[in-house]
């Protein structure tokens, strides 16, 4: 059962994780690590200046009586949420009068690349980019940016580029915040044996998700077995285990009272965790009381697999991301045990709110982080109603589009 904790005490530590210290400290190792795919969302304190990096910025509000033309590549439409992103992003701009030339990449960097030329070619005044890459869309961009067209990414961020910014909800900060959920949940008394499933291995978002629910589980338990761990060691110690996890198919924690048995990929979809989770069961259904999901979808086909292997009285699911509705529902009902916020049409609105803030209103975007991270948040069965949108239309969560801060602002 979940002990006595508030819901603003789970969601306070996001912040705490991703502050940056006011007095210059040693540097602790997990930060050395930086950048890494398994840490995306992890604020370097040292975080750099991006303001002498040329971006093609508009130098002043654009005459109102041109259009803006707005070049999107996505990386698929694959699942519903990569349709809300481009369905609330095609609704706002809309709103402002935007021309929005959208072109979906079905996961090929070699079609991203081409999209983008052609968008270089049509003179669009913006291009939007879901990476399907990272080292390749970061070629992409300095492309863009040398014919003098801005790129903002979103989703997943691009190796260090000439992007003004990535929107994007903070894959680590909210896996964190699931996983010490669980852990709080299961209680210290506990074992927590797990399995794993990922979209795919090598993907920054895939990879931080998941070792972020790791890194969660470890850090609560640290707190409820007296292990002394500082947030920075339970970050250092998670990403070791992930590593192991990743090379080996396995870890083991005895000190954490936390194993993690195996690992599946399941490629963001609701089929693909039901095959993984398939698999997982197959060979340890009898042993685990968990599976940590990167998503909603990959949760939802492993409670399907739970369910028709008949261990849905054992085996709980919880999702490091997403807030579909559907899911929203699976937590209220107590079906699934945890989600982390991250809707396609809050990004999507996002990005073109962004544009909108830079081209009409004279936003300065040229000292943005690589990463704008939206703040982390967890859907458990206390708080869903607050995240439910009584608008059925909206497949996921209700939101409102945070403020983008400055390298200085988060530097505080």
């Amino acid at each position: 059962m979940f002990h006595s904790r508030t819901a603003l005490a789970l969601l306070s530590s996001a912040a705490l994780l991703l502050a940056l210290p006011a007095v210059a400290e040693e540097k602790h190792e997990i930060y050395t690590l930086l950048p890494n795919s398994a840490l995306s969302g992890v604020i370097d304190p040292d975080l750099a200046d991006r303001s002498d990096i040329a971006k093609a910025l508009p130098t002043a509000p654009r005459d109102p009586a041109d259009k803006l033309v707005i070049g999107w590549t996505e990386i698929t439409l694959g699942n519903p949420w990569f349709v809300s992103v481009i369905e609330s992003a095609k609704a706002k701009a809309d709103e402002y009068g935007y021309e929005l030339d959208v072109q979906v990449a079905d996961g090929d960097p070699a079609k991203t690349s081409a999209q983008i030329d052609a968008f270089i070619a049509k003179g669009v005044d913006v291009i939007v980019m879901d990476p399907t890459d990272l080292a390749a869309a970061a070629t992409d961009a300095q492309r863009a940016v040398d014919a003098g067209i801005p790129v903002i990414a979103l989703g997943t961020v691009p190796d260090d580029s000439p992007v003004v910014t990535t929107v994007l909800f903070n894959p680590y900060g909210n896996g964190f915040e699931a996983g010490r959920y669980v852990a709080q949940h299961f209680g210290p008394d506990t074992q927590i044996t797990a399995a794993a499933i990922l979209g795919t291995v090598g993907n920054s978002t895939s990879e931080s998700r998941v070792n972020g629910v790791i890194t969660g589980i470890i850090y609560e338990r640290s707190e409820q077995l007296g292990l002394g761990m500082s947030k920075e060691d339970a970050m250092l110690a998670g990403f070791n285990k992930f590593q192991e996890l990743k090379t080996g198919g396995s870890f083991s924690y005895p000190e954490a009272k936390f194993d993690v048995l195996s690992m599946g990929v399941g490629y963001w979809t609701e089929e693909g965790g039901l095959d993984a989770a398939e698999d997982i069961l197959t060979a340890n259904g009898q042993k685990m009381n968990i599976i940590l999901a990167e998503n909603d979808f990959m949760g939802m086909g492993a409670l399907r697999a739970i369910e028709n292997q008949g261990y849905k009285d054992r085996i709980t699911v919880a999702n490091a991301a997403d807030g579909f509705r559907v899911a929203l529902d699976l937590v209220k009902s107590g079906d699934m045990l945890v989600t982390g916020l991250g809707s396609g049409s809050h990004t999507g609105e996002g990005v073109v709110q962004l544009i909108y803030q830079i081209f009409d209103q004279g936003f300065d975007a040229n000292n943005l982080p690589l990463g704008s991270y939206y703040p982390s948040q967890i859907v458990t069965k206390d708080n869903a109603d607050e995240f439910i949108d009584p608008d059925t239309s909206n497949l996921f969560f209700r939101y409102t589009v945070p403020a983008f801060r400055t390298i200085p602002e988060l530097r505080g």
